[in-house]
């Protein structure tokens, strides 16, 4: 397993991140007969909760506008936001993630906006993304600051782990991944 690192990662001026497995998404969004506006949807109904209980969508919220460094961590060590040249801020663990099409992307807010068929394939068109086997995962988010050549950036470490099973979800999906960034 490896550390696959993007730069300038950007959440496009709304403080949201979302990862997951968009084809999972669209399959929830067509079962359950749901409108194209997904943020209205999930903001107004149970089924925020849901998708991200079930494992389609780990949600991040209050994220400040920086461009981000992102690290997804399939190691199971080398954690970039452990080393002592980094600033841990916040910690999240407790996600499950399934993943059903073999790729997870991070993504932003207006993808739900209008969530077509259209916009999906914008969405797979973009380059913040891995690809895994398809199955189930446990998932800890950690944010904060990371050495880069250009100084401390603001950074998310995704750790993601393989679960035989379906994983509990425990985490808080109201956390706050707010990160003070030094440089900005």
């Amino acid at each position: 397993m490896e550390v696959i690192k993007f730069e300038e990662v950007l959440n496009d001026l709304v403080d949201y991140f979302l990862l997951g497995d968009p084809g999972l998404l669209m399959d929830y969004k067509n079962d359950k007969q749901l409108p194209d506006d997904l943020m209205e949807e999930f903001t107004t109904s149970l089924d925020g909760d849901r998708i991200v209980e079930e494992g389609i969508v780990i949600p991040m919220s209050r994220v400040e506008n920086y461009p981000y460094t992102v690290y997804f961590n399939l190691s199971g060590t080398k954690h970039e936001l452990l080393k002592n040249t980094s600033r841990l801020q916040v910690r999240q663990d407790g996600y499950k993630l399934q993943v059903k099409y073999g790729v997870v992307y991070l993504f932003t807010v207006p993808y739900l906006r209008k969530f077509t068929n259209a916009q999906l394939e914008i969405l797979l068109k973009r380059n913040t993304k891995i690809t895994l086997p398809n199955g189930w995962y446990n998932v800890s988010v950690l944010g904060g600051e990371t050495e880069q050549e250009t100084g401390m950036e603001p950074t998310f470490e995704f750790l993601i782990t393989p679960t035989r099973e379906e994983p509990e979800c425990t985490a808080d999906i109201m956390y706050s991944f707010k990160i003070s960034a030094s440089e900005y």
